[in-house]
């Protein structure tokens, strides 16, 4: 019976609001907290951010791929001018000359072109080998970067959301309270009229009054800065004004939704792929010392001249041609492979912790939000009995009053005890509500905010 009354109470709010205090805009759209959360995910610049850094990773992996396996292709092309050309020494005998001499000789023509074609295939790499796994773990890791990114944005706009009709259920108590007091003030000003009371005590009321309406105009103010929030999360240009509706009229059936395993959770997942990739570089690093084979081949074209008429029919060019293999074998790299190694090794250490650590974090934030759930619920029982003890005694001290029997104190003191009373009733329905998301953010069921 009670649960029924908790929610009666805030589906009664949520209509109370979108049906009273917006019905003078008739274009005023109405937002259930879905439908929030739905603008909120497609306005959320992070949500954007983190979706467009798992494209532009995915062309980085996509690039770095195509150049560890696919052949290379490179032109080239030179035209120099050497004004003064090398010289070297040849065996005088080449030239006629006695044997045991040498005859300086200039090689070359001062004007020179070369151009050339070279095309590499790598066959053996080791290290690139190793890193194809990691090309997986690291998409995997950018999918898991968006989901927790929607996470977070809907926790961070349900909470707010709750926050705004939390606030106008506070305002709508107040307003209550107003009304009896302004009431109030009637009645003393007629008993002022009539001598059955002191001008004193009509000040005593409109002080009481004057309180009310302060504190009104702080509670407009918090609202209005929350719906720019909402605004401003969902894309809604400022100047448009929202309705925040609860449509849900039963979530107590949340906190008893099963917990998603840990290893299921976006957080563990994420924190465990980080570890695999950090393990998959550290294989790769080690590699890096492996020997590299490629093949290679290049062709190409090279005229000498005295001036630069290269084109000139007489012009004449000489091919050239080459095909080989290249081993690379880095022997003498240590300290900086060991100190890449030992980084990378550090790093997975690290990550391993924090995976421990968010593990036993987890069932720490399940049984705080589950007592914190619960304790909720029993303050939210004892709120609702003060509200109907706040109730009588109000009632029984006016007719006191009306007989003369009771002071206005004794009923000035009612009806403040019956407004904090009110006010602590409403907060705490909300603060029901605020721990049940809570509750769903440690379960890792948030995403049912979503449905309908």
């Amino acid at each position: 019976m009670f649960s029924r009354f908790i929610h009666a109470a805030t589906y009664c709010i949520g209509i109370c609001w979108s049906v009273g205090a917006f019905s003078q805009a008739g274009d005023t759209p109405s937002l259930a907290l879905h439908e929030v959360l739905e603008r909120a995910l497609a306005h959320s610049a992070q949500v954007r951010k983190a979706r467009w850094e798992r494209e532009a990773t995915t062309l980085r992996i996509s690039e770095q791929q195509r150049r560890g396996w696919l052949p290379q292709i490179q032109l080239s092309a030179s035209a120099d001018y050497v004004p003064a050309l090398p010289t070297t020494f040849l065996p005088a005998t080449l030239f006629g000359g006695a044997e045991g001499t040498y005859t300086a000789a200039t090689l070359g023509q001062p004007w020179q072109m070369f151009a050339a074609v070279r095309v590499e295939q790598p066959l053996f790499d080791e290290s690139a080998r190793r890193l194809t796994t990691a090309a997986t773990l690291v998409t995997t890791l950018q999918d898991l970067l968006v989901q927790q990114s929607e996470e977070e944005v809907i926790f961070q706009t349900t909470n707010l959301f709750y926050q705004v009709l939390q606030t106008r259920a506070l305002l709508k108590a107040l307003d209550a309270h107003q009304r009896q007091m302004e009431a109030l003030e009637r009645t003393v000003r007629v008993q002022v009229s009539s001598g059955s009371a002191v001008p004193t005590d009509l000040q005593r009321v409109q002080v009481a009054l004057a309180g009310l309406k302060a504190r009104r105009q702080e509670l407009e103010s918090g609202i209005e800065a929350l719906l720019q929030g909402i605004q401003f999360v969902c894309g809604i240009p400022f100047s448009q004004p929202i309705a925040l509706v609860e449509t849900r009229k039963d979530t107590a059936q949340w906190m008893a939704l099963p917990a998603v395993a840990t290893e299921q959770t976006t957080t563990y997942r994420l924190l465990n792929s980080r570890l695999s990739l950090l393990r998959a570089q550290e294989r790769s690093a080690r590699a890096q010392g492996w020997p590299k084979l490629g093949l290679y081949a290049q062709a190409g074209i090279l005229s000498q001249r005295t001036d630069a008429r290269f084109a000139a029919s007489e012009g004449r060019w000489y091919p050239l041609g080459l095909i080989g293999l290249r081993l690379d074998w880095p022997l003498l790299n240590g300290y900086r492979h060991r100190q890449q190694v030992s980084a990378l090794r550090l790093e997975a250490r690290k990550s391993e912790e924090e995976r421990e650590y968010f593990t036993q974090l987890r069932q720490l934030e399940q049984l705080q939000a589950r007592s914190q759930w619960e304790n909720a619920r029993r303050t939210l029982y004892v709120r609702e009995q003060g509200v109907e003890l706040a109730r009588k005694l109000v009632g029984q001290t006016q007719l006191i009053f009306q007989e003369n029997k009771a002071s206005l104190s004794d009923l000035l003191a009612a009806q403040t005890a019956l407004a904090e009373a009110e006010t602590q009733y409403e907060q705490q329905v909300f603060t029901c509500r605020l721990a049940e998301v809570k509750w769903l953010k440690a379960a890792g069921q948030l995403r049912i905010l979503l449905d309908k």
